[in-house]
């Protein structure tokens, strides 16, 4: 995360999941998610499970693993193919935004942990001060104002906001996006999928929807004169500017480059109407 964070990256799709820590590895804890294991191991590739349980052993919690101290982990789907304690990465999170005291980092959750959980988390990494806190009756706030305030972490979650917890924001009252499930360039769409029609934010699913993930599927996504096409064509289907995208394995193009070169061109057609708006006054 360190690194995608000096990369430019600023919006994390972040998966929290229960996990128990082994000699082994980390197992994942269905019980304590709500979820269940075969299920979970049915919709699995055949050879990811395996090669999941070939890390870990059986994938879930195994016989004396339940007494174990349980933590908050960032998988994807199952803990046994990777996990990294969220504590750590939101550590991280909070020592690169004090070296880039200017920044503003998103933060979307598909949870499989509880809010207070969560807060917990958040807490214990030293960050809960630094959360936004939106007024769903209120425009957004701009990052300088943000910035300003010190509340530079956004966080949306995909299901279970809570007012209890007023950093944790219904992700889809602000977020709109685009369908799921392109694994080819061409089968990509700017059709509405979730968030509602008055969400203020667009954000574009722009990867290859493979499980497990394959770099090299990502390499067409991520050409940059396909990408800014992409943004622009969203932009006039949708009559709202692109503010997030979500990429996999951003370092195989050059979505950067992209990102620059949209973002460029929006400050250059902002400046443009200050001046413009500067000389009206002066007129009149």
């Amino acid at each position: 995360i360190t690194s995608q964070l000096e990369d430019g990256i600023r919006l994390l799709l972040l998966d929290p999941h229960w996990g128990v820590s082994s000699s082994r590895g980390v197992s994942t804890d269905f019980q304590s998610e709500g979820r269940n294991r075969n299920k979970v191991a049915n919709a699995l590739p055949p050879d990811t499970l395996a090669a999941a349980e070939r890390l870990v052993g059986r994938i879930g919690l195994g016989a004396g693993q339940e007494d174990l101290s349980r933590d908050v982990w960032l998988c994807h789907t199952v803990c046994e193919l990777g996990a990294t304690r969220m504590s750590d990465a939101l550590e991280d999170v909070g020592e690169f935004l004090d070296r880039n005291p200017g920044e503003v980092v998103v933060i979307f959750i598909e949870p499989y942990v509880n809010p207070a959980e969560l807060e917990r988390v958040f807490v214990e990494a030293g960050l809960r001060e630094q959360l936004a806190e939106l007024d769903p009756d209120l425009p957004l706030p701009t990052l300088g104002e943000m910035v300003a305030a010190d509340r530079r972490i956004l966080v949306l979650t995909e299901k279970d906001a809570d007012p209890e917890y007023p950093w944790y924001h219904d992700g889809f009252a602000y977020v709109q996006d685009t369908p799921l499930g392109a694994q080819t360039v061409g089968e990509l769409s700017c059709e509405p999928f979730r968030g509602g029609r008055d969400s203020p934010l667009l954000m574009l699913n722009h990867w290859a929807d493979l499980f497990p993930p394959r770099a090299g599927a990502n390499v067409p996504f991520l050409q940059k004169d396909f990408l800014i096409e992409r943004v622009r064509q969203c932009e006039r289907e949708r009559d709202r500017p692109v503010n997030l995208i979500a990429a996999d394995h951003y370092d195989q193009g050059d979505l950067m480059g992209a990102v620059d070169e949209l973002n460029a061109e929006r400050v250059a057609e902002y400046e443009k109407a200050v001046a413009a708006s500067e000389t009206v006054e002066k007129e009149g």
